[in-house]
């Protein structure tokens, strides 16, 4: 008996210590009352998170929409790593009512649809601050017109693992606030989002492992401060930490403001990190960033770059030394500089070394590539490579204000460019089985070089993919190209790299005449002077022939058979090489040798 009662009193304690208690907070409340009911709700979030109240680990308090003006809330609780999780939850009218988070630009934060946290002076309000403690979720909440946001900022790193979910943070801080920081803090998971007017940074990313996902972030104003500064936010969001993951996330710099805008930027010692499918837009500064010489072996993948109303927006910027980062997949639109090496000082002697710029597409452009003068000019841009990507419409390929050698463009397409070069310094670029088509300037001196039309898809409405008659297909080289596409797929298909940011996966091969039961039959091939295709079931009235560069010589060959289902090509006055021809059944390959 005595064992029996052991046993079930050490079941009710264990039970008693895993306990989830529920509570609740709303404007009508008191912290008086025991928090335990609607009708008994507390007044404030700050006591439902102070030591004070009985909230402890596993627990949940739901907080209801409302105006809760001026409330300083510091998180005294979970001081043990593994705790069970506190979770403190907005809702509107019933726990558990806000599915989704509504709010987007050009919205104003409203008591109404989710709790708010207004001390209504920039100057004051400390926000919601989680140091030194773990696991903790903060869930449909407001914040605007504080000098705080939300602050996760630890005296040593630690796995810290909190969750920010449906936080609007409108108008924090006077001078130089940041609306979410993160310093020392690892593994927390930060989604849904929305930044409207931080002055210091809507985000800034001081740890490691952290995921930051479906988050927005602008500024639109641009008031002169005391001290002289403006009100207009500098970064939007930086990562100085390692292994984050930043995921389909936006930034807007929204007018021609005071500051000039960092995007997405990685600086201090950040490596190995990711930010994939990011849009960002409008930012001299650089819409994507790498910065100082600890940064390395980052990537920025299918990150898209918008230029606005500024005129000298930057792209893709590459600064004090920087290296071995990796741009994959990503778009520039309408920036003054699609690539831009800078300086700023900072200790560094060199602008960037060792980077990589993978199957990326700049469009409209008034430098594709510019090795930019600011501060300290003669310190170099090396070793940097550009691979399978296309430059279309653009001023000038390069802005040269810097030393620079050992860089590298290959397996590219340049179309539309005016001029080669600005800037008074020489070119040391190595130009590589690349398509210099319709420019400024002739095709570029390099083995494996071409000035063929690509012949994409529909350049005007942006599909750069290439037709099967391309000669981009397979004119590439395996050096440095990337093992996958823009799309993804990967490379090579057929006989070996195509140029450019998209690898042709069509019907592009050469066919002996078991390849066609019902199709083609082309006899001899190779030949030294003509060529018999025979169609069963295919019409070849259509026929085009094409030489490796794009250009049509069909009128030069072609030579039907009465029933248009057999085709005589004569070579014999051609060079020898390849020649592409289409036909309604699909493109085949003809040799001349």
């Amino acid at each position: 008996m005595k064992k029996l009662l052991a046993m079930i009193l050490t079941i009710a304690i264990s039970t008693i210590g895993v306990a989830q208690n529920v509570y609740y907070v709303s404007t009508s409340g008191n912290d008086s009352n025991s928090g335990l009911s609607e009708a008994d709700a507390w007044r404030t979030f700050s006591y439902a998170a102070s030591a004070a109240s009985p909230v402890s680990a596993g627990d949940t308090v739901y907080i209801k929409a409302g105006d809760y003006g001026y409330d300083d809330i510091f998180i005294d609780k979970n001081y043990t790593a593994g705790a069970a999780r506190i979770s403190f939850i907005g809702y509107q009218n019933v726990p558990g009512d806000i599915a989704d988070f509504d709010f987007t630009y050009g919205d104003n934060a409203d008591p109404t649809l989710m709790p708010l946290i207004n001390p209504g002076d920039r100057n004051v309000g400390e926000g919601i601050n989680l140091s030194d403690i773990y696991s903790i979720t903060i869930k449909n909440i407001q914040i605007a017109n504080s000098l705080a946001g939300i602050n996760i900022w630890n005296s040593a790193s630690i796995n810290s693992n909190h969750v920010l979910e449906n936080i609007f943070l409108q108008n924090i801080g006077w001078e130089y606030s940041t609306a979410i920081a993160i310093k020392e803090g690892d593994g927390n998971e930060i989604s849904n989002c929305l930044i409207v007017n931080a002055t210091g940074a809507g985000m800034d990313i001081w740890g490691n492992d952290n995921h930051i996902e479906n988050c927005k972030v602008y500024s639109n104003e641009s008031q002169l401060t005391p001290d002289g500064t403006y009100t207009s936010m500098d970064y939007y969001i930086v990562i100085k930490g390692n292994s984050n993951l930043i995921e389909n996330c936006y930034g807007e710099r929204d007018g021609d403001l005071e500051d000039v805008g960092h995007g997405f930027e990685i600086k201090e010692s950040g490596q190995n990190n990711l930010l994939l499918n990011c849009t960002v837009k409008n930012m001299i500064g650089g819409c994507f960033s790498v910065r100082w010489e600890g940064v390395r072996n980052n990537e920025f993948r299918n990150c898209h770059a918008i230029g606005g109303v500024s005129d000298d927006v930057s792209a893709f910027m590459v600064r004090e030394g920087a290296n071995h980062n990796t741009f994959n997949s990503c778009t520039s639109e309408n920036c003054q500089a699609g690539i831009r090496f800078i300086l700023a000082g900072e200790d560094a002697d060199i602008c960037g070394y060792g980077n990589s710029f993978n199957n990326c597409i700049i469009q409209d452009a008034k430098w594709a590539i510019d090795l930019n003068p600011y501060y300290y000019n003669s310190a170099p841009v090396n070793d940097n490579k550009i691979v399978n990507c296309l430059i279309d419409d653009a001023d000038y390929l390069f802005n040269c204000e810097r030393p620079n050698t050992g860089n590298q463009l290959l397996n590219c397409i340049i179309t539309h460019v005016s001029s080669l070069t600005a800037g008074g310094n020489t070119l040391d670029f190595e130009y590589l089985y690349s398509d210099f088509f319709d420019n400024g300037f002739g095709m570029l001196s390099g083995s494996g070089n071409i000035s063929g039309d690509p012949l994409f898809v529909d350049a005007s409405s942006g599909d750069y993919h290439l037709q099967e008659i391309s000669p981009c297909i397979d004119s590439g080289t395996s050096q440095d190209a990337p093992s996958t596409d823009f799309d993804g797929n990967s490379r090579p298909v057929g006989n070996g790299w195509d140029m450019g940011p998209y690898e042709y996966s069509g019907p592009v091969s050469t066919h002996s005449p078991s390849d066609f039961a019902d199709g083609i039959f082309m006899y001899p091939n190779p030949t030294s002077n003509k060529i018999t295709l025979s169609a069963h079931g295919a019409d070849l009235s259509e026929l085009r022939v094409y030489d490796l560069l794009g250009r049509d010589i069909t009128k030069w060959t072609r030579k039907s058979m009465p029933d248009e289902t057999s085709v005589v090509l004569d070579l014999t006055d051609l060079p020898d090489g390849t020649y592409l021809v289409k036909t309604e059944a699909g493109v085949v390959r003809v040799c001349k040798e």
